[in-house]
């Protein structure tokens, strides 16, 4: 079983694309410039073959200024016109795949990246970011000219749909074709349960701002795209249930574990062609395994417990993100060595 990591990003929504100017500084590139080599050393020597990384995340530098998501008061509704992708998100994303290829060339058991597109925050309504206040020293001002989320109508709207993946996915699929073997799989987006009617945990909500039928045709337009262009696609469903009940398939079907105590993780039942793979799991310990017992709950044994499911890979969450389900530690990285010991692979020899 491979091993990986979602990175998942170095700075939330700006990791392609400059950021606000009032976050990014005198800074010229995305801060993940400097690190990303030790990173990829580190990771790789620990035995991790996998690195999922937010693309657009939230959208908030793909379409600002002009082009941002607007408000439409009366109808309490964001609209948004996708444009073509900026330049500097695909500079720093073709970037991010030679830094991958010169890694590799210079390293056996190569370490493969996994580009997520959108996050289901994409879809949720927009938020203005907060720059300082140049009258309030104390205080914080909305900035129109950036929006997080506000971006819906991208996935909902047919028309918008069909420009947006034109516009966006082809060319990054076009850059992911000169370093391809850099790809691990292509996701389309990550936990699309929370934002679509009908796959939301609360069934009885019909609330959310895609309908079912939209984030289907969404999904199969860029899976189509995803497979045309010569690589795996892949959707990183929230919750297994969601991902057998909805229909979509791909070559690397995903869920995401996060038990809470009272699920168990079931065994990989999908053919092994195209089998699942656990997309996220927590390396924090208060996200209880069931099965494992209280004194199992070790990121090693839930990589056991993944590998005797049958799953052929399984990415921890997370090595940079700060939440509730995030502990990466020196015990997590001795458990992700211990594993691939066990496994028979190399190890750091330091």
């Amino acid at each position: 079983m491979l091993v990986g990591v979602n990175y998942p990003w170095f700075d939330y929504g700006w990791d392609f694309g400059l950021g606000p100017p009032a976050w990014r500084g005198a800074r010229t590139t995305p801060r993940w410039y400097p690190e990303i080599d030790r990173h990829l050393t580190h990771l790789h020597d620990l035995g991790v073959r996998i690195v999922r990384w937010f693309v657009l995340a939230d959208g908030l530098t793909y379409g600002t200024g002009g082009q941002a998501p607007a408000l439409d008061l009366a109808a309490a509704a964001w609209h948004f016109d996708p444009p073509p992708v900026g330049l500097d998100i695909l500079d720093h994303f073709r970037e991010l795949l030679q830094r991958f290829a010169a890694f590799n060339a210079a390293h056996q058991d190569p370490i493969t990246l996994l580009p997520v597109l959108i996050d289901f925050h994409f879809c949720r309504s927009g938020m203005p970011i907060l720059e300082p206040d140049p009258a309030d020293p104390q205080g914080k001002v909305s900035n129109p000219d950036w929006i997080k989320q506000g971006r819906a109508e991208a996935i909902a709207d047919a028309t918008k749909r069909r420009t947006f993946l034109d516009a966006v996915l082809e060319p990054l699929l076009q850059i992911s074709q000169q370093n391809a073997e850099a790809i691990y799989a292509w996701e389309l987006i990550n936990e699309p349960d929370w934002v679509t009617n009908a796959w939301h945990p609360g069934h009885h909500r019909n609330d959310q701002p895609i309908d079912v039928d939209a984030m289907k045709d969404f999904l199969a337009d860029g899976i189509e795209r995803v497979q045309r262009a010569g690589f795996k696609a892949t959707v990183g469903f929230a919750l297994v249930e969601t991902l057998l009940a909805s229909g979509v398939t791909a070559e690397v079907n995903q869920f995401h574990h996060y038990p809470g105590g009272t699920r168990v993780l079931p065994p990989q039942l999908f053919d092994p062609r195209f089998p699942a793979i656990v997309g996220e799991f927590a390396t924090a310990t208060n996200d209880v395994w069931p099965e494992l017992g209280i004194q199992g709950q070790t990121v090693l044994n839930r990589l056991l417990r993944a590998d005797a499911q049958g799953y052929p890979a399984a990415i921890a969450w997370s090595f940079l993100a700060t939440d509730r389900h995030t502990s990466w530690s020196r015990a997590v990285e001795r458990d992700v060595v211990a594993f691939r010991r066990r496994q028979g692979g190399p190890v750091p020899s330091h």
